[in-house]
């Protein structure tokens, strides 16, 4: 972490105002799958934490009690393997747990994106996690090219009257 005056931490945070260690802040898609999807998916479903823990060591990824009390309370971070098991556990998409408040945001809110220095449209943001298009504009063929499983592409990119990697 790097340390910096008592001043501005430019796109860190601190730990507390008297602290001149800043850290890296949170990713909004961090913050969503681990506050908001995953606790609300669970809590729909009425799983304890250790029965979602049974779950995630049926289908092969073990994460104990304690460690999703840590994902959801945000001290321990989700990596790829844990997304997708997670998602698997809950019965949905891993797109779905990285949408920022899945539930409740309507399709003209505006939303946060790792990455991002603005919030976009949901609409767009679950577009692109759904990779039916680019959240850059211009971009759709090479975003088919690059996005989609060969068979998906060559039917989009078909549709779209676009030869393979041309962009229109």
């Amino acid at each position: 972490m790097p340390a910096m005056s008592r001043g501005s931490c430019d796109g860190f945070v601190r730990d507390d105002y008297r602290s001149s260690v800043c850290r890296w802040r949170r990713n909004p898609q961090g913050r969503a799958t681990r506050t908001g999807n995953i606790e609300r998916l669970r809590a729909d479903q009425k799983w304890t934490f250790a029965a979602l823990s049974e779950q995630l060591g049926i289908l092969g990824r073990p994460i104990p009690p304690l460690g999703l009390r840590k994902i959801v309370a945000e001290p321990r971070r989700v990596d790829v393997d844990d997304l997708v098991a997670l998602a698997a556990a809950l019965g949905v998409s891993p797109a779905s747990l990285l949408m920022p408040e899945l539930a409740t945001v309507a399709e003209t809110d505006l939303v946060p994106v790792s990455g991002g220095h603005k919030p976009i449209s949901a609409s767009v943001v679950w577009r692109w996690l759904t990779a039916a298009q680019p959240i850059v504009r211009g971009t759709l063929g090479t975003f088919v090219d690059r996005a989609l499983p060969s068979w998906e592409r060559e039917r989009r990119l078909a549709e779209m009257g676009i030869a393979d990697g041309d962009d229109k």
